[in-house]
């Protein structure tokens, strides 16, 4: 039942994300295709962009997506939604196999699915060029679980494929994601070499570690522009306005259950979101302390990688986000996916807690016994995870039809951009250059693509 779960859940939530996609998004080029046309679309087929000193942080797995965009599908924005969709349902599968092999309960799985098929994030479903961000951390699923089914159970493959999975990852697509994923992959590692005592657990490290300084070569070799960023030092920010960055850390763990969108639309202020924001931290504390406290971690560290990947990702995004000087910004749609790895692993470790399991000498299943304190707490996670879900849900399927509206407004001007004022280029198709957004659309007005293929 829990394995057909574990198949049948993510195909009714990729079923769920397209009918919302054909419903909220039309297929047109805008905001981030503007860039990426304008680098590669002149000779798609060409990997010579791939071959400079920031190739890593280009995502050279776009290469290969793009060719087959361009070639097959006019370069369609849906294609990439779809595969977008796609890949993040597959996730879901890897997240469902390992719930129904640890035997967890069909509610703590239904909430899982909830969160990784979450309208949360809207933004990188409904922006195509997302789709590698959902590739992305289907493989870091896919990694975490089979180094946690290695840890259990060695075999020369499984080593073959830890060492080889990060490799691919962190080279091919995680771009700005790999610190995290690479910091998780190195305390897991330690982690392994000290507790079960495998020399070869610091060893695991090596190929890891070497392919982090190649992206950070790559990312220091970058030309990196962050629109409206601020220019001031943290020391003359934190002087000014010191509880900014004590908002901006708190908002980024609000998130996890409310999105900017309710905030606006409950007209929550930043004190709010800053209490349910600590709120949420001492949950992730508790998961952690749960998985060492009753030693989960001898049957499985999947739950513990994804909450410590979900609390590096959380400090990334502290430590190089502040800079738009909005406590609010963290809370924005495209950083709920990799937020959601976190709060995953908070729900897989309440979830394992609560499982019936077979200890040793006991003749029926008997639950871990935890403090009423506890249970009171996992209770309310789970009822804040719940209603935060279903309330995101309802707001983004009411504004469905707005977005579709918007949708409409920028095939409009897209393909009257050669007539269109400069300012309106800028706020439409949301691109800060009205320059290159002419290029652009001249481009692919050339090759009849996109909007001008038919």
């Amino acid at each position: 039942m829990k394995k057909f779960l574990a198949f049948f859940l993510p195909i009714v939530g990729a079923i769920y994300l397209s009918a919302y996609i054909r419903s909220a998004v039309l297929d047109v080029v805008y905001t981030d295709y503007i860039r990426i046309i304008n680098t590669y679309l002149h000779n798609p087929f060409s990997p010579v962009p791939y071959f400079g000193k920031d190739a890593l942080t280009r995502l050279p797995i776009t290469f290969f997506e793009r060719a087959i965009n361009v070639k097959f599908f006019n370069y369609s924005t849906m294609f990439d939604m779809s595969l977008g969709v796609i890949f993040l349902a597959i996730m879901g599968i890897v997240i469902g196999l390992f719930a129904a092999k640890k035997n967890l309960k069909v509610g703590y799985i239904i909430l899982v699915m909830m969160v990784v098929f979450s309208l949360s994030q809207w933004e990188m479903l409904t922006n195509g060029t997302g789709w590698v961000h959902f590739f992305t951390f289907f493989l870091f699923a896919l990694n975490f679980y089979i180094l946690d089914s290695y840890i259990q159970k060695e075999s020369g493959f499984k080593l073959a494929l830890n060492i080889l999975l990060p490799v691919f990852t962190i080279i091919m697509a995680a771009g700005s994601y790999s610190l995290a994923y690479g910091a998780t992959l190195i305390c897991a590692y330690i982690f392994y070499a000290f507790f079960r005592k495998k020399k070869r657990g610091v060893l695991m490290c090596i190929p890891v570690v070497m392919v982090l300084v190649l992206f950070m070569y790559s990312y220091m070799n970058a030309d990196n522009v962050n629109a409206g960023a601020t220019s001031e030092s943290i020391v003359t920010v934190f002087g000014r306005d010191p509880l900014y960055f004590l908002y901006f850390g708190l908002n980024t763990f609000a998130s996890d259950v409310v999105s900017v969108e309710l905030v606006k639309y409950f007209e929550i202020n930043v004190i709010g979101t800053g209490i349910l924001g600590a709120v949420i931290i001492l949950f992730y504390l508790d998961a952690l302390y749960m998985n060492f406290r009753y030693k989960i971690y001898e049957d499985t560290i999947f739950p513990l990688l994804l909450v410590v990947s979900g609390l590096f990702s959380h400090t990334m995004v502290i430590l190089t986000r502040w800079i738009f000087l909005d406590p609010m910004y963290a809370m924005s749609s495209r950083y709920s996916l990799q937020f959601g790895a976190g709060l995953i692993g908070v729900i897989l470790t309440f979830a394992y807690i609560k499982r019936k399991v077979k200890g040793p000498g006991r003749k029926k299943p008997a639950p871990i016994k935890i403090p009423l304190i506890s249970n009171i707490g996992v209770f309310v996670f789970v009822i804040l995870v719940f209603a935060g879900n279903l309330l995101t849900a309802g707001n983004e399927l009411r504004m469905a039809k707005y977005r579709m509206e918007s949708f409409e407004k920028k095939v409009k001007v897209a393909k009257n951009f050669e007539y269109e004022s400069d300012e309106t280029l800028k706020t439409v198709l949301q691109y800060h250059s009205p320059k290159k957004t002419r290029d652009a659309l001249r481009l692919i007005k050339s090759k009849k693509l996109n909007i001008f293929s038919e």
